[in-house]
C-alpha cells in the first residue's frame, strides 16, 4: 500500500507495467469504504508481491476522481499495463474480492514459470530446469511448463523435447509456439542428418547450429541470407524455420522486430 505521496503515473500506470496494481478509490466520509479498506489492505499484504494497492482519497486527489468517473464510492479499479482492465463498486466481502482478483491475477504456479523463462533468457538454463520440474512435478500437465523444459533441451536431448510438445494438446494457449518449436527443432536435425550439397549450405548450417543454441540473433538474419540466395533450397527450409521463429518469439520480441522487415521482404521477393 503507498504510504508516500501519491505520483498516480510512477505508483499506478508506470507500476502496473510490471505487477497488477489495484487503486481503492475512497473517501473518510464514506462508511462503506471504512469496512472495504481495512479487508482489501489486509489482502494487499498478503500478495506477497503479486499486486499492489494503491489508495487514493478522493477529497484530497478530486481531479483524479474526475478523470477516473468515480461515480461512487468505495470503486476500486484494477490496472493492467497502464489501462484499466476491470473495476467494481460498493462493499464486497473478502471472499468476493478474492474472486474478482483471481480472474486476472497471475498464479504461484505462473510466476514461477515466468521466473524460469527469464532465467533462460539470462542464460541460466540449470536454474530454469529446477522451477520448470518443480512445476511438472506439482502439475504434470502444464503445458506451459513442457514448452519451456523442451527449449531447454532444444540442443541437448531433441527427441525428448519433441516429446514433450507432442503432449501438449492442440486447444492449449502453447499449442501454435509448440508447433512453431517442434517445426525448430526438425529443422536442427537436418544437420545431423546432412543438407545437399549447395553454395548456401554453410549459411544454412550456420542458422540451424544458432537456432541450437537459441540465439535467435544469429538465426534469423542468416535464415534470411539463405532465402534471398536461394528460397527452395533443403525444401524452403530457411523460410520455414525463420517464420517459426517469429512466431515462437511474437512479432513484438526486440529480435523480432529488428528482422522482420528484411525477411519479410526476402520471403515475399
Amino acid at each position: 500500500m503507498n504510504e508516500a505521496p501519491l505520483d498516480f503515473d510512477r505508483d499506478v500506470l508506470h507500476r502496473s507495467r510490471s505487477i497488477p496494481v489495484v487503486v481503492d478509490f475512497w473517501a473518510p466520509w464514506c462508511g462503506p469504504c471504512k469496512m472495504l479498506g481495512p479487508v482489501i489492505e489486509r489482502l494487499a499484504s498478503e500478495a506477497d508481491g503479486r499486486w499492489a494497492l494503491v489508495k487514493v482519497d478522493t477529497d484530497a486527489q478530486p481531479g483524479l476522481a474526475e478523470a477516473y468517473r468515480i461515480a461512487s464510492l468505495p470503486t476500486v479499479k484494477l490496472f493492467r499495463d497502464g489501462a484499466v482492465v476491470d473495476e467494481f463498486s460498493g462493499f464486497l466481502p473478502e471472499a468476493g474480492i478474492r474472486r474478482w482478483l483471481d480472474r486476472h491475477l497471475p498464479s504461484p504456479a505462473t510466476l514461477e514459470l515466468e521466473k524460469a523463462a527469464e532465467l533462460i533468457d539470462d542464460g541460466d538454463l540449470a536454474g530454469a530446469r529446477v522451477l520448470i520440474e518443480q512445476s511438472l512435478a506439482a502439475d504434470p500437465a502444464r503445458a506451459a511448463a513442457k514448452l519451456l523444459l523442451a527449449e531447454i533441451l532444444l540442443a541437448t536431448d531433441p527427441q525428448r523435447a519433441l516429446a514433450l510438445l507432442a503432449e501438449i494438446p492442440v486447444e492449449a494457449d502453447e499449442a501454435s509456439h509448440a508447433q512453431a518449436l517442434r517445426l525448430l527443432i526438425e529443422g536442427t536435425l537436418r544437420l545431423d542428418q546432412g543438407l545437399p550439397d549447395h553454395d548456401a549450405r554453410p549459411r544454412l548450417e550456420q542458422a540451424l547450429q544458432a537456432v541450437r543454441q537459441r540465439d535467435w540473433e544469429t538465426a534469423l538474419p542468416a535464415f534470411t541470407d539463405v532465402l534471398e540466395r536461394a528460397p527452395t533450397y533443403a525444401e524452403g527450409l530457411a523460410a520455414d524455420a525463420g517464420k517459426a521463429i517469429f512466431r515462437y518469439l511474437g512479432i513484438r520480441h526486440p529480435t523480432a522486430e529488428k528482422h522482420y522487415r528484411r525477411f519479410s521482404g526476402a520471403l515475399n521477393a
